[in-house]
């Protein structure tokens, strides 16, 4: 499989942070279209982008929002934060998508609390994390307990946060990171399949196509992970399809690696 060439990269890349960013800030004023949108902005501003169909562009995804638009943005009350927004995605989606790996860990909360990709972003800040100390799990444990919790909510219907996938991505490129840097004997095989059961959650679902980026997301997942399955034998080696079942594989993890396959490797105490 041909990789993207980087220019072509950070094009897809700007149109989800675009589309996704104008999505929420239509929703913050009501706006149910750019036009609404763009009328909004020009009553507030004094401006006239009514007129030329300037927001319509970045709505669609063909043009990606300028540095002046986001400067424009952010002197609004309702959207200061818009930069870091811009930048970190929806529950810091971006970031676990597309951020170094030494800022991937910090957004896995269930290093320190199972319930934390469920809890509202004020509830989690007050909790301060960072002072609980010892009480934080390794990688193995966390991930563990990560995917215990997706395949009770699998089994169970449950809907799950978007903050979910946030950490199922950063818990994904975390561990070829490290299998990248030495063959480790890390489980994971189900790493891509709680990324799957995220995007295959039909609340997680709904929310990423009123975003405007769920195919443009997944695609990319599905690319990331045919690549990975070229590049590490030993991660090749440890998921349990054979060639012909790859393409199976990369649509559908959940199919061709059944859930009790799972809870058997994951040997936690609670599992039912």
């Amino acid at each position: 499989m041909a990789r993207p060439k980087r220019t072509d990269t950070e094009a897809l890349r700007s149109r989800m942070r675009t589309v996704a960013l104008m999505q929420e800030l239509a929703r913050r004023v009501g706006a149910d279209n750019p036009n609404q949108f763009a009328r909004w902005f020009d009553e507030q501003a004094d401006a006239t982008t009514q007129e030329s169909g300037k927001w319509r562009h970045n709505f669609n995804g063909n043009r990606p929002l300028s540095g002046q638009q986001l400067n424009w943005l952010s002197k609004r009350p309702e959207f200061e934060d818009v930069q870091a927004a811009y930048r970190a995605g929806p529950s810091d989606l971006w970031l676990a998508m597309w951020s170094d790996h030494k800022d991937l860990w910090p957004l896995c909360r269930t290093r320190y609390c199972t319930a934390g990709p469920s809890l509202d972003g004020c509830i989690w800040q007050a909790l301060a994390p960072d002072d609980w100390g010892n009480d934080e799990r390794g990688y193995c444990e966390a991930m563990r307990e990560f995917e215990g919790e997706l395949l009770l909510a699998e089994a169970y219907a449950e809907p799950l946060e978007l903050r979910h996938l946030t950490e199922a991505i950063a818990l994904y490129r975390i561990h070829h990171f490290v299998n990248s840097i030495a063959p480790t004997k890390i489980d994971g095989s189900g790493a891509y399949r709680c990324v799957r059961m995220c995007t295959d959650n039909f609340a997680l679902l709904l929310q990423l196509e009123a975003l405007g980026v769920y195919e443009l997301l997944v695609s990319e997942l599905v690319a990331h992970e045919a690549a990975q399955l070229e590049i590490s034998r030993t991660y090749r080696a440890a998921i349990p399809v054979t060639d012909f079942q790859i393409d199976r594989y990369l649509a559908q993890p959940q199919a061709a690696i059944p859930e009790s396959q799972r809870w058997q490797s994951l040997q936690l105490d609670w599992a039912p």
